[in-house]
């Protein structure tokens, strides 16, 4: 069984409120030798880098019902520390079950198994957020950079 841990640093472990951190805890277990969960048609793809600064990439998936699953961790330079996908809106129709968790990885109200993981503007165009109604949810402003 492969493992890889990453460790907090200084800095993030005490400067950033934990809604911001990138995941609890002191460190972050990845199991390499993990298996997918099981592809379903309607299953939005999309991946990110989800540790800056560290070469591995990760991939779920985001059922029709709004479940996340796991589909792969891999060594990747691409170091995108924003979930994307290669679906388009033209070619994809969103439930409003993934469209809810899209809005709650956008706001930091859902994470994926303690990851924080950032929104990307491809999973935005398939899966709008709303950030009044985010904003309500996790009763805290959600500031835009624009």
């Amino acid at each position: 069984m492969k493992k890889l841990a990453i460790f907090k640093n200084e800095f993030e472990s005490r400067s950033f409120k934990s809604r911001y951190q990138t995941f609890e805890g002191e460190q972050y277990i990845i199991d390499l030798d993990r298996r997918a969960e099981k592809y379903e048609v309607g299953d939005l793809i999309c991946f990110v880098n989800p540790f800056a600064g560290y070469p591995i990439y990760l991939e779920i998936a985001i059922s029709a019902n709004g479940a996340l699953k796991f589909r792969n961790w891999e060594f990747s330079e691409d170091g995108n520390t924003y979930l994307h996908t290669y679906e388009t809106p033209d070619k994809f129709k969103a439930t409003q079950e993934q469209i809810d968790t899209v809005n709650g990885l956008f706001s930091g109200r859902i994470r994926f198994e303690g990851l924080n993981i950032a929104v990307g503007a491809t999973v935005q165009s398939v899966c709008p957020i709303d950030v009044e109604k985010e904003e309500k949810l996790t009763g805290e402003k959600i500031f835009l950079n624009r």
